[in-house]
């Protein structure tokens, strides 16, 4: 099994943010992000 590339937060939350997530807040280090959709909310923390 091939392992997964090593990404920074910000390079994560840039990703994320084009696919539909919003930060909401920021605590400390961790971000958290928000996506909205038609079954529910869905929230993410990026350390």
């Amino acid at each position: 099994m091939t392992k997964l590339p090593r990404i920074s937060g910000k390079e994560l939350i840039k990703i994320l943010s084009k696919r539909g997530f919003q930060p909401i807040r920021q605590k400390g280090s961790h971000v958290f992000l928000l996506k909205e959709t038609e079954e529910g909310k869905i929230t993410t923390v990026v350390p």
